[in-house]
């Protein structure tokens, strides 16, 4: 009884907001370090900038959890989302590093589609996140990104693999394959864990609807 007469710390949505348009703009670096034109050194230095700035700002989210007598929503699912949305762009990072230390000869086509899809979730997922403020008036929006972020992952994954299978078939080189299984894999991976917000996110609406 005590605890609902306690105002609860709305502090929680504003790192959410701070965190999900770091991912977006971590995932444009390297959006653009996918186009063949730009300084792939300038550009990863700034993602790893933004990666260490997100870091700070979840440290700092996860220290005022455990110090807070109410929370928003649940004190596990916070926390889960704070691991996943880390994920996101820890992922977006490693894909963006890697790029920069292989230095591969050539970009696959299919490479800049692959960080498209992942370039649209980091988007849905930053209106996600603002939206669960007022879940309740928002419930069909939220459910149906939750269904168009599954529906991403799955075109990543058939991305990647269908890329995969053309680089076995067609690539000579094989460093340069390894480099790119390397690649497309953390993009891959980063497109599921917006999947895996997404499904913590779906959590959250159907507990509190």
């Amino acid at each position: 009884m005590f605890k609902k007469l306690v105002p609860r710390d709305e502090m929680f949505y504003d790192m959410f907001d701070q965190i999900t348009t770091n991912i977006v703009e971590g995932v444009v670096l390297l959006h653009r370090m996918t186009d063949g034109h730009n300084d792939l050194q300038a550009l990863a230095q700034q993602l790893k900038t933004i990666e260490h700035e997100t870091d700070e700002i979840i440290h700092k989210t996860l220290s005022h959890l455990h110090k807070t007598f109410v929370t928003p929503l649940d004190r596990e699912q916070i926390h889960q989302l704070l691991v996943r949305l880390d994920d996101i762009l820890d992922l977006a990072h490693l894909s963006g590093s890697t790029i920069e230390m292989y230095r591969p000869k050539t970009m696959p086509p299919e490479m800049k589609g692959l960080v498209n899809v992942l370039l649209e979730s980091a988007k849905i997922i930053q209106e996600m996140i603002a939206k669960i403020r007022t879940l309740r008036e928002n419930y069909d929006r939220i459910m149906a990104l939750v269904v168009e972020i599954n529906r991403l992952e799955s075109e990543a994954d058939y991305i990647r693999r269908t890329t995969l299978a053309r680089l076995f078939r067609d690539e000579q080189d094989v460093v340069e394959l390894v480099k790119w299984k390397d690649i497309l894999a953390y993009v891959e991976k980063a497109t599921d864990r917006c999947e895996d917000v997404g499904n913590i996110v779906e959590g959250i609406v159907l507990e509190n609807t």
